[in-house]
């Protein structure tokens, strides 16, 4: 049983249709079976409500994955304050969080920061790009998961 309280981890991209919640989406279905964690995204400048690209859907399917379901939010001041654990896929990203409130400096950070391949890395936007690009963009994301799950989610204890 675990008493530690709920703890969310947010996923941040520009739209919210691609990267942010292929991100939420590959966290979550690892996560299934550990309780005290909850996955989420948006995007700093979403369209409320619209569908995930058709191709996100596409190859997290090959993964086993529904993503059909997503709808894109825009980030807001409130979902900022309410995440424990904030992921930007770019650095722009953060940096666009940071100028909006500076009080989630200790909170917010890169997808690939928490590695040390390359911790300074952006993953790319394949919006409007083929199919491969979007499994590229899957493989990458679902790599760097392995690090923040190691980092984040279930720290090694001494």
């Amino acid at each position: 049983m675990n008493d530690t309280p709920n703890r969310t981890m947010l996923f941040v991209c520009t739209g919210n249709t691609c990267r942010s919640p292929m991100a939420e989406r590959l966290m979550a279905d690892r996560c299934k079976n550990l309780s005290g964690w909850t996955f989420s995204s948006a995007g700093l400048f979403a369209r409320d409500g619209a569908p995930p690209s058709e191709l996100a859907v596409k190859v997290l399917n090959e993964s086993g994955i529904d993503l059909s379901t997503h709808r894109a939010r825009l980030l807001t001041p409130q979902l900022i304050r309410e995440a424990d654990v904030i992921i930007t896929l770019t650095g722009a990203h953060r940096d666009l969080i940071l100028e909006a409130d500076p009080a989630a400096a200790g909170k917010t950070r890169t997808l690939h920061s928490y590695g040390s391949e390359k911790p300074d890395a952006d993953v790319m936007d394949p919006f409007s790009g083929a199919i491969d690009t979007y499994r590229i963009t899957r493989d990458e994301i679902s790599s760097a998961l392995n690090d923040i799950l190691l980092a984040v989610v279930r720290p090694q204890t001494p």
